[in-house]
């Protein structure tokens, strides 16, 4: 489930005391001094902004928003602030999103009602809405702090962008547990707590697919590996009936070339893939073709919405397989007659005492035709073989279960032992 975003006008009241002309000027004066002090600050902490979220905003007002949440949500309580009227104000929704993109470690706006205000023409005054403050806001920033620094000091420290992006979706699959409650809570427009954020994944243990998109964002960039959130719908089966729902999942980038990964659909429990450990990377550096498959993509900031709810500040082309979990790690089988390396795989896995076996099916096959004399006779040969090349270590029972996923190509035996 994706976030409720919604505008409350707070209450506000307008007195004026006409005292005398010096008076006024005084507001006056008071005022614009006011906003010359804050644009300044806005001006000079717009240098460090490099997120794309920031980058997709060409309207210098729009800008000036974004800089004054930055400065907003870094104090201990919330503030009011004003932002031009125009863009800045029609699009703030928007603006709030792509700062949180670009900042997942900010978790204490309010996720139901983000923000209130008051339209005064020209300026509108804008009040984030915290969902903690003071010293208990302090409290649960450090407890963050600490759990993040917890989990990377058990990072590969000089492993590659993939060994990273594997130890992150790992730990989040066996670590965090997807939030049926507040998934249910949702549909009723409500928001239990900080299942959407990175504190609800990384402290609370139990989130739902923004709560894991936001986390494995973060952990990956203080990883030092590139990766952004995408914005859309899932379309999940459930028998006969699809239902589409409001989705969020990531992007890496892997040798300069973009993959999907969703790890809230990769820590699954609902079918066929619980019953495999590899089902963690079903989901893990898939291309565009793929990830339509039971995905939707919203559009890019600026274009027509059409029949979404929200905008994609980046949305890159995902076409590599090369780290694809499965094309990486899974022998392929390219001839009935000549299965070698796949039985050489087998025999290794059972020598190891692995619970699953996975490969592909090559290209060159028909899937469903190799997969039904795979579960037939083809099947107990190999079976057969690498139990005669493991004489000495475990050997493999004959009731197995072999479970077949078409879409990735993809045979997993499920291995039991005698």
């Amino acid at each position: 489930m994706k976030k409720l975003i919604s505008l409350a006008a707070f209450a506000a009241s307008a007195v004026l005391l006409a005292s005398g002309c010096d008076a006024v000027f005084s507001d006056v004066d008071k005022a614009y001094e006011s906003r010359r002090v804050e644009q300044n600050m806005r001006d000079s902490v717009k240098m460090h902004f490099n997120g794309r979220g920031y980058a997709c905003l060409t309207d210098p007002d729009e800008q000036d928003a974004y800089a004054a949440v930055d400065l907003a949500v870094k104090k201990p309580k919330s503030e009011r602030f004003e932002i031009k009227g125009g863009n800045a104000f029609r699009n703030f929704s928007y603006i709030l999103e792509f700062y949180r993109n670009d900042n997942p470690q900010v978790f204490w706006i309010k996720d139901d009602v983000s923000y209130s205000y008051v339209n005064n023409g020209s300026f509108v005054t804008i009040e984030l809405k915290f969902k903690n403050d003071g010293n208990e806001l302090a409290a649960q920033k450090s407890e963050l702090d600490a759990k993040i620094e917890e989990i990377l000091a058990k990072a590969p420290k000089d492993g590659s962008d993939y060994a990273k992006e594997m130890f992150v979706n790992d730990y989040l699959v066996n670590n965090c547990k997807y939030d049926d409650e507040a998934a249910a809570v949702h549909k009723s427009n409500k928001i239990l707590g900080n299942e959407q954020d990175v504190y609800g994944a990384l402290v609370e243990g139990k989130a739902v697919c923004e709560g894991y998109a936001r986390a494995f964002q973060l952990l990956c960039q203080r990883l030092n590996v590139d990766c952004s959130v995408i914005e859309g719908y899932a379309n999940e089966k459930h028998g006969d009936k699809s239902e589409r729902s409001a989705h969020i999942w990531n992007c890496v980038r892997l040798d300069g070339d973009w993959y999907h990964t969703d790890v809230t659909w990769n820590d699954n429990t609902d079918d066929d893939l619980a019953n495999v450990a590899t089902s963690k990377y079903y989901f893990f550096n898939i291309t565009d073709k793929d990830i339509l498959k039971d995905h939707e993509i919203s559009p890019l900031y600026g274009e027509e919405i059409g029949d979404s709810d929200f905008y994609n500040e980046f949305i890159p082309k995902c076409t590599a397989v090369k780290y694809n979990y499965f094309k990486l790690n899974c022998p392929a089988l390219s001839s009935l007659d000549n299965a070698g390396n796949v039985v050489s795989a087998l025999t290794k896995s059972a020598a190891a005492g692995d619970n699953y076996f996975d490969f592909l099916i090559a290209d060159n096959l028909n899937f469903n035709d190799a997969k039904s004399k795979i579960a037939g006779s083809l099947g107990a040969e190999w079976i057969e073989k690498a139990n005669s090349r493991n004489r000495k270590t475990n050997q493999i029972g004959s009731d197995c279960t072999l479970f077949g996923f078409e879409e990735r190509r993809l045979i997993t035996f499920l291995l039991k032992y005698k």
